[in-house]
C-alpha cells in the first residue's frame, strides 16, 4: 500500500490556487499510485467545476519520496502517460538525494538502572530532527519553546497506558508547542497533549452513556482495526499533537498496520478522518516544501516566515 499527497493548481471562475489531495493506493507500485492520484485530481476537478492548469502538479510518495513534478493532469496526457512520467521522475529524484543523512549531536546517554535496564529514550538525531532543523532554518523560527525531557515523556506514556512511537517522542523533545505548523493547527506542548487526550477520553465516556442501548460503536473493534481506519469515537491510541482551538485535533494514530503513526484529524462531530499524512515526518516535510518552494498547502494556504509560521489563504 502506498500513500500519496498531490497538489494540483487550478482555476475556478475568477479565482484559483492550489488544492491538496491525499489518498492510498492498494498497491506497492509507484506507477499505480501516480495513476490513482491523477485520476483523483481529474475527478475532483469535475466535481468542483475547476479547470486544472497546464502546469505540473506536485506528488509526494509515502510522505518522504519527492515531491516530484506530475505533468499532464490537465488532460493533455493519458493516465498511463502521467504514471510512467512519475516513475521516471521519482527515479531521478532518488538519484539526486544525498548519500547520507548529516549527523547531529545525540542526547546525553542515560545510565542503566540497577536491574540492567535503561529508561526508554530517543536519540535527538533521527530523521525528524533533520527535518525539524530544516524547518527551523527555512522558516527562520525564533524562540521555539523548550521541549520535554525523557522523564516527562516516560510519565506521559504511563498516563496514557502504552508506549508512544519514537517520532512522537522526538517531536515533543524538539519543541514545546505554540507553532502553527499547518493552517489553523497549533502544535501542542506535552502538557497540552495530555490535557487534550484526557478531554477527548472524558467526552467519549460521556457520549458512551448517552448512546441508546446496543447502538454504541464497538470501541474494541475500532481499536483492533488497522491504523488509518475510521474512528467513530476517540480511542486511547490517538495522540493529539496539534489543535485548532475550535474542537478539532490532529492526532497520531498508533494502532498497528501499514499506516502506524499516520496523522489524522479528529473531532467529536466527525470522528477520525482518513490519514492526512503517513507520518509526522511527512507532515513536516510537506510544510518545508511549501515554504521553500512557495507551494500552496491544502486549499491555497501559504505562509509568511517572520520568526514564526503565519498561514493565510489566497481566497
Amino acid at each position: 500500500m502506498i500513500a500519496w499527497d498531490l497538489t494540483v493548481f487550478y482555476r475556478r471562475g475568477d479565482t484559483g490556487g492550489g488544492q491538496g489531495l491525499h489518498g492510498l493506493s492498494n498497491s506497492d507500485s509507484v506507477v499505480q499510485a501516480a495513476r490513482d492520484a491523477a485520476r483523483a485530481a481529474r475527478e475532483w476537478a469535475d466535481r468542483t467545476g475547476s479547470t486544472i492548469k497546464a502546469v505540473p502538479g506536485r506528488l509526494l510518495i509515502n510522505g518522504v519520496q519527492g515531491p516530484i513534478d506530475l505533468p499532464g493532469l490537465d488532460g493533455s496526457s493519458s493516465l498511463d502517460e502521467v504514471a510512467a512520467g512519475a516513475e521516471d521522475a521519482l527515479h531521478q529524484w532518488q538519484v539526486q538525494q544525498r548519500p547520507a543523512v548529516p549527523e547531529y549531536e545525540s542526547a546525553s546517554a542515560i545510565e542503566p538502572e540497577d536491574d540492567g535496564t535503561a529508561p526508554r529514550s530517543v536519540s535527538r538525531g533521527g530523521e525528524l530532527t533533520v527535518l525539524w532543523q530544516d524547518l527551523a532554518a527555512t522558516a527562520a523560527l525564533e524562540d521555539v519553546a523548550a521541549g520535554a525531557t525523557d522523564d516527562d515523556l516516560d510519565a506521559a506514556e504511563n498516563h496514557t497506558g502504552y508506549q508512544w512511537p519514537d517520532e512522537v517522542r522526538e517531536l515533543f523533545q524538539l519543541q514545546g508547542g505554540g507553532i502553527e505548523i499547518v493552517p489553523m493547527f497549533r502544535l501542542l506542548s506535552l502538557d497540552e497533549t495530555l490535557t487534550t487526550w484526557d478531554m477527548w477520553t472524558q467526552i467519549n465516556d460521556d457520549l458512551r452513556e448517552r448512546w441508546p442501548e446496543g447502538s454504541a460503536p464497538d470501541e474494541a473493534a475500532i481499536r483492533s482495526a488497522p491504523a488509518g481506519s475510521p474512528a467513530e469515537v476517540f480511542i486511547p491510541d490517538l495522540i493529539p499533537i496539534a489543535d485548532d482551538a475550535a474542537g478539532t485535533s490532529l492526532c497520531v494514530d498508533t494502532r498497528p498496520g501499514n499506516l502506524h503513526s499516520c496523522v489524522v484529524e479528529y473531532s467529536a462531530s466527525a470522528g477520525g478522518s482518513r490519514p492526512l499524512w503517513v507520518s509526522v515526518n511527512a507532515m513536516i516535510a510537506t510544510v518545508v516544501d511549501s515554504i521553500r518552494n512557495r507551494r500552496p498547502l491544502h486549499d491555497g494556504w501559504t505562509t509568511t516566515t517572520t520568526g514564526t509560521l503565519i498561514w493565510y489563504s489566497d481566497d
